[in-house]
């Protein structure tokens, strides 16, 4: 089986080349010029690299020549904090390019599996999301980037439909790498970082007036380190719950969308075994790195986010293996094993 991994050097498509790899499969690695670290990488367990854009066509026609699975995970992300116009052009430009490119280079393909998102769901009006978001909750996406990804969705569908691509989809919950929780410069870092929470907040056009109060309570918590960190919680002190992922396990959970009929035409969530509360969750963090955690109270506290990878675990077999709180621990135990510099 030769297995197209577009977004390589991503998180989760790095993880899944490597997976893939250990299984004996082809794998052709597709990944940006900036990726060439990762893909390097790759290269040496023995990927078969092609470095390109998905916004250039001539690119992406020699990566999908005789595949006969693609695995498609380049996106441009909000973790990113790229414009708006290069959400609509890398993820619904550049999957047209991709669909187009597999119905002339791969019409025997055997799997596309698109990776979308849980932003999907994540609508912008004033409701709350469900207690449980689970893939027969409403697609109502709040943002350009969440648009997007229902686009591209539908794209592949299309394509399917019209074309017999039979494909797959993930939506995968917030994902990290075990050291990005607990870095200060990482993207999760403003989310419970005071220092990185101010620059970010300091560095957006607008603010709403929470926010701007959040920023002064930021500054008034803030003690000069990047190490400082904050728990934000609403007026009552009540805690918000998120869904944050481990990069292997989604992996994972993509790997096993690859094979079953089940899984032809049909999303699925992907993420941990379940939420976790962000005040239990800063609190872990500082406790293992011995930093002191301010609680900040304000009324435009997140609200919870919990979502359901329970149909992937009936249909797919996915079985989630790591915690947020064992991502911290695997994150600050390979710090502590770092020689002193």
């Amino acid at each position: 089986m030769r297995v197209l991994v577009t977004g390589a050097g991503g998180r989760i498509g790095f993880q899944l080349s490597g997976l893939l790899l250990a299984e004996r499969r082809e794998v052709r690695a597709f990944g940006l010029p900036a990726e060439q670290g990762r893909l390097s990488q790759l290269a040496a367990d023995g990927a078969e690299v092609v470095v390109g854009d998905l916004e250039d066509p001539a690119s992406v026609e020699p990566a999908v020549a005789g595949v006969d699975v693609v695995c498609h995970l380049a996106a441009a992300l909000t973790t990113h904090d790229v414009p708006d116009d290069r959400f609509v052009d890398v993820n619904l430009g550049g999957t047209f390019n991709l669909l187009q490119a597999i119905r002339r280079q791969a019409p025997g393909l055997r799997r596309l599996v698109y990776t979308s998102s849980d932003a999907v769901y994540l609508s912008a009006g004033d409701e709350p999301p469900p207690e449980l978001i689970d893939e027969t909750s409403p697609v109502l996406p709040g943002t350009v980037y969440g648009a997007t990804k229902v686009g591209a969705e539908l794209l592949c569908r299309s394509f399917w439909r019209t074309y017999g691509i039979p494909f797959t989809v993930m939506r995968p919950t917030a994902t990290a790498s075990p050291a990005e929780l607990i870095s200060p410069r990482s993207v999760f870092a403003r989310r419970w970082f005071v220092r990185a929470a101010i620059d970010w907040y300091e560095g957006r056009a607008t603010l709403s007036s929470d926010e701007r109060a959040l920023l002064a309570d930021l500054h008034a918590a803030d003690d000069g380190t990047d190490t400082k960190m904050y728990a934000l919680v609403g007026p009552d002190g009540t805690a918000s719950y998120s869904t944050y992922g481990d990069a292997r396990d989604a992996a994972a959970g993509l790997r096993a969308m690859i094979e079953p009929e089940a899984a032809v035409g049909e999303a699925f969530n992907i993420g941990p075994a379940a939420p976790h509360s962000d005040r239990e969750l800063v609190e872990h963090i500082g406790r293992r790195l011995g930093v002191e955690v301010a609680e900040i109270r304000n009324a435009g506290v997140r609200a919870s986010w919990r979502v359901s990878s329970a149909k992937a675990q009936r249909v797919l077999g996915y079985r989630p293996q790591r915690s947020v709180f064992d991502m911290v621990d695997e994150a600050v135990a390979q710090l502590s094993a770092e020689p002193a510099r």
